[in-house]
């Protein structure tokens, strides 16, 4: 059960930096579900390393009937670490196969309120 608790606007400005979130929603082939999340595994050790990443998940969405769906979703210390992040060489070799699962995906991003 969630516990009602007052914050002051200053409490949670120390406490809570700006956070950019992305997300990815991917709608696979069946046949190609376990090759995509085989791929975001490896994805998932590598965003570690990645600088202003703090978080990293994919979600399958559950009582799908027919295609999967995926969402991927990244969490940064800011924007401009979500943008060095897609410049980088890094990101370019880790898309590279991207288009072999047959995803099709959809681009969202967010700045955290609270």
């Amino acid at each position: 059960m969630w516990e009602r608790r007052a914050f002051a606007a200053h409490d949670y400005e120390r406490s809570n930096p700006a956070m950019y979130v992305v997300t990815n929603k991917l709608t696979v082939p069946p046949e190609n579900a376990t090759r995509l999340e085989e791929g975001f595994a490896h994805a998932n050790e590598r965003m570690r390393d990645v600088p202003g990443c703090l978080h990293f998940t994919l979600l399958r969405e559950e009582g799908v009937d027919g295609s999967p769906v995926y969402i991927a979703m990244t969490n940064w210390e800011d924007e401009a670490a979500f943008q060095a992040w897609i410049k980088s060489d890094n990101f370019r070799r880790s898309h590279a196969n991207a288009g072999d699962s047959g995803a099709m995906g959809e681009v969202h991003s967010y700045t955290a309120v609270f």
